[in-house]
């Protein structure tokens, strides 16, 4: 039998912003999970609603900068912005 040229390779088929994608959406379901379950916290201690709303996303920022800067770099060793 003869070989052909068109074999799949899934590296090359699959693009690779898809994994920073993912990873994206991973980071901001565990922000928005951790800054929901902290907001009962923040209205007991008498926050008015427009003070939630900035509390809520400011967690939710403090989650990302935490992952990439600190776990993603140290713990995973690559860098966040380079090609795979």
């Amino acid at each position: 039998m003869g070989t052909h040229n068109n074999v799949h390779v899934p590296k090359e088929s699959w693009p690779a912003f898809a994994w920073y994608a993912i990873e994206f959406g991973i980071v901001m379901g565990v922000g928005l999970l951790i800054s929901s379950n902290s907001m009962d916290f923040f209205k007991k201690m008498g926050f008015d609603e427009s003070m939630t709303n900035w509390i809520f996303w400011g967690l939710v920022g403090v989650v990302y900068l935490v992952y990439y800067l600190i776990i993603r770099p140290i713990i995973l060793k690559r860098p966040s912005l380079s090609k795979i």
